[in-house]
This record gives structure tokens, C-alpha cells and sequence, in this order.
């Protein structure tokens, strides 16, 4: 599989792997792009969009209109290896390769900053993450050069870098530390609480929930939330008290949360579901089933439902520099 180097211009994108899980499925159900942030500017604005659209060709697999996106002698950075593609033709190239080479990739981003130079030169910050198929997610942070000719915002220079690995499982995971705490949904038909808490060290993060459903059923289960540096993705483990448990692994894009999970059901058939977690502010959530599975027969998907918290924990500050090197507390 041919992987690229750098990520706004896509033949020298990051080489480093970091948390997430991507298949087939999974890069062609990826929307575009989500350009975050609050518009102040009309041209703020135009910029936002301009970006959006840029991502929208990039994923339609056509290197010209790609290259289009650039000026004549637009410039794309690698800072990890040096390497610098120059000129609209050789990035048409670089990009005709990469998709020959991977035609269901997908890429999503976001723009975190925008700053005029002048009224014609915008500076752009963000991130962004390549999906391809077979492959985990790549992660890389840009800083990109715009200018306005005529109507239309034109790449002009882009420098990627790669996002940063944690080297501790509490770095990689002190992200979640919002999670801590007790919740409680109102899910149709049952009443879920959930409790996550740090393990000994802060080493992996600890949920465990109980559901009581309408007819009177109840569930409990354990679900274990690590860093695994071998693969560099956050991982999860699952254990429930009608025997069924799976694994999968968590991911971040944007403000969303992405909990990719596989599960052996008591009967024995094989469940999958893509979940998603957004917070809405310090004590609200929303958890998403996206996609649903039981045997490859897909499930409906199901509405958004909120999660509130009703009991905070003091636990998210951060260990002494000691535990974080894995010794025992």
C-alpha cells in the first residue's frame, strides 16, 4: 500500500500512525470535512468554505481538481522529512499516484485558526486526518499560506508535521479525563448509569454501567479504556453480565469521540456498531449509535441520546511526574 507523507497536499503526508481504527466501511460512511470554528468574516468565511470544497474534491479521487485548489507554483512542506513538491503540475502528479494507488481514501479536518495578512493573504492553522483502507488514520497538524485571485482562495504554501505520540498511556488518554464521574441516560425503554473512573496509576480508564430495562432485565458490565503503543490507538475492552464482551477502539475527530466496537453475543453471532460521543458542555453529552450490525445484517441507527452528569470526581488532575513513568503509587 502506497502511504503519503503530508496531508493538505496529500502525496508526503505524516508517516506516524495514531489513535483510531479505519476499514472500507468506515472511510466510505466519513463525511467530507468539518471545518470548525465561528465565522467573524464574510472573508473569514469564504476562506472556511473554500477549505470545505477542497476536501470535498480531494475526496472525489481527482487529482486535476485537486491541483486546482493551488497556484501555479504552490509549494507543499513535509517538516519531519524535508521534502517539498513545488509547482500545480508535479502536485497533480504526486496526487494522480496516491489515488491510483488508494481510491477509497478519505480525508477530514478541521481549520482551527485563520489570521488576514492583508485582505488578499490569509494564514490558516489546522489538522487534519487521512483515512485509508487497510490502514490506521494518520493525524497532521498544517500551516498554510492563501491568497485570493480574483474570487477564489488558491494554496499558495502548505507545511504539515505530525502530530505528537504520547509516551505514557495517562498522556494518551488524559483527553477522556472529562468522562470521570457518574452519568445517567434516559434511553427508550431502560434507565442506563454509568461510573469511570482511573485504574491504580492512571494507567487505563475504568467504566462500569448498569441498565434496568422496562420489562424488568437488568445488564451490567465492565469496560477497560487504554493506550496501546504497539498499534498507538486508544483501545477498549468490554465485559458484560449476560456473557456477551468484544473490544474496540476510540478516536478523536474534531469535537467528536468515535467508538468502533466488535462483540461476541451470547448466542455466538458477531455484533459491530460505530458509536458517537459528543460533549456538549462540562456535564452533557450525547452518545450516537451511527452504524449497526448483528451477522453483517445492518441495524437501524438510532437518534442521539443525552447524558447527564450527576456526581463529579476530583480524580482528573494530573498524577505526580513519578507515576507517570509507570512506577507503582
Amino acid at each position: 500500500m502506497t502511504r503519503p507523507t503530508r496531508i493538505l497536499c496529500v502525496p508526503a503526508l505524516a508517516i506516524a500512525v495514531f489513535p483510531g481504527v479505519v476499514s472500507d466501511a468506515r472511510a466510505q460512511d466519513k463525511p467530507n470535512i468539518l471545518v470548525s470554528g465561528t465565522s467573524t468574516t464574510d472573508a473569514e468565511q469564504a476562506v472556511r468554505e473554500r477549505l470545505q470544497s477542497y476536501v470535498a474534491a480531494f475526496n472525489t479521487q481527482d487529482a486535476a481538481a485537486v491541483s486546482a485548489y493551488w497556484t501555479a507554483d504552490g509549494l507543499s512542506v513535509a517538516e519531519e522529512t524535508g521534502q517539498r513538491t513545488q509547482g500545480r503540475e508535479a502536485l497533480q502528479e504526486e496526487f494522480s499516484t496516491f489515488f491510483e494507488a488508494n481510491p477509497s481514501t478519505r480525508l477530514t479536518g478541521e481549520a482551527n485558526h485563520i489570521r488576514f495578512v492583508t485582505a488578499n493573504v490569509a494564514m490558516v492553522e489546522g489538522h487534519t486526518t487521512l483515512f485509508v483502507t487497510d490502514a490506521e488514520p494518520v493525524e497532521t497538524a498544517f500551516s498554510a499560506v492563501l491568497v485570493k485571485d480574483s474570487d477564489q482562495w488558491l494554496i499558495s504554501s502548505s507545511h504539515e508535521r505530525d502530530l505528537p505520540v504520547p509516551d505514557t498511556s495517562y498522556g494518551a488518554l488524559k483527553e477522556l479525563d472529562w468522562l470521570l464521574g457518574t452519568w445517567e441516560d434516559q434511553s427508550e425503554g431502560a434507565q442506563v448509569a454509568t461510573t469511570v473512573s482511573w485504574s491504580p496509576n492512571r494507567a487505563f480508564l475504568l467504566r462500569s454501567f448498569a441498565a434496568e430495562f422496562a420489562g424488568g432485565e437488568a445488564l451490567h458490565g465492565t469496560q477497560v479504556i487504554g493506550w496501546d503503543p504497539l498499534s498507538q490507538q486508544i483501545r477498549t475492552w468490554t465485559f458484560n453480565s449476560d456473557g456477551s464482551f468484544g473490544q474496540g477502539t476510540l478516536s478523536k475527530h474534531g469535537e467528536e469521540w468515535l467508538l468502533k466496537m466488535w462483540q461476541i453475543l451470547p448466542d455466538g453471532r458477531l455484533a459491530s456498531a460505530t458509536k458517537s460521543l459528543k460533549r456538549i458542555d462540562r456535564d452533557t453529552m450525547t452518545v450516537q449509535t451511527i452504524a449497526e450490525t448483528i451477522d453483517g445484517e445492518p441495524s437501524p441507527s438510532s437518534g442521539p441520546v443525552t447524558v447527564v452528569r450527576t456526581a463529579s470526581s476530583d480524580a482528573a488532575a494530573e498524577p505526580a511526574a513519578a507515576n507517570t513513568e509507570g512506577e507503582t503509587p
